[in-house]
């Protein structure tokens, strides 16, 4: 059949002696995984263009409802080499990669699959151009947030809708007003944290690259909005220890 797919790969891992698994993410299919004979070899012709955080066009036969493809041959089309050769991207991109694949993973929607491809498309752009990888980073948290049905309430008091904020609720979903935090004993912010905040969560496909030039987000921020997705999305990522322990975006 020799059918042909553009991806993004997302990760490459041994399988057998000479072999490799490459975990892909496509706009029409979503997530795919593909068995990649002899990419380990040292001939291989392959294997440059399944180097992780790359763009390729794959052949393969597709075969519906299997767990693995078989990938007859691979074509780079951008190699994206700035993120593999930058720890504080690599880093940013294996959070991004762990994040989409949760979203996506027993969840497979056309659509939801093209706006998650569009925007790691974006988020890959803007790291290689960007020296605020902090920015891409939050970014694709509040994409994350959005698909998942559970983005905070920062337009106003999520318990009573006062205007004046002065707080966020974790339990409630959002912001609070000083009445509300009182009843709900949540921690008070800075005026320039809660705007910061809301600035943040405004962000999406059609005003990211204008936020990629904005000053980087603080580290409490990052942290906040993790914790929200965690607490919120049930989410734990492994990628999130490795970034903390390592503090090397801040």
């Amino acid at each position: 059949m020799n059918d042909r797919l553009d991806v993004f790969v997302l990760q490459v891992t041994d399988y057998k002696e000479h072999d490799a698994l490459v975990k892909t993410l496509s706009q029409t299919h979503g997530l795919l995984t593909f068995i990649a004979k002899g990419l380990l070899k040292p001939e291989s012709k392959n294997a440059s263009a399944c180097q992780p955080f790359s763009e390729a066009n794959f052949t393969y036969d597709h075969q519906e409802g299997k767990g693995l493809q078989i990938l007859h041959s691979a074509t780079m089309i951008e190699s994206h080499r700035k993120l593999r050769e930058d720890l504080s991207k690599q880093v940013v991109m294996a959070v991004i990669v762990e994040l989409l694949e949760q979203v996506l993973e027993d969840n497979y929607d056309p659509s939801l699959s093209d706006e998650v491809h569009k925007s790691l498309k974006v988020a890959v752009e803007g790291l290689e151009t960007t020296d605020k990888p902090l920015n891409v980073l939050v970014f694709f948290l509040v994409q994350a947030l959005s698909w998942l049905g559970i983005e905070p309430q920062v337009d106003e008091c999520t318990v009573c809708g006062e205007s004046k904020i002065n707080s966020i609720s974790m339990d409630e979903g959002g912001f609070v007003c000083s009445d509300c935090q009182k009843e709900l004993q949540s921690p008070i912010f800075t005026a320039e944290f809660l705007y910061a905040f809301r600035i943040v969560n405004k962000v999406d496909l059609s005003n990211v690259k204008r936020y990629l030039t904005y000053q980087a987000p603080s580290m409490e921020l990052v942290d906040y909005l993790y914790d929200f997705l965690a607490f919120h999305g049930n989410l734990s990522l492994k990628s999130w220890a490795f970034l903390k322990k390592w503090s090397i975006i801040n």
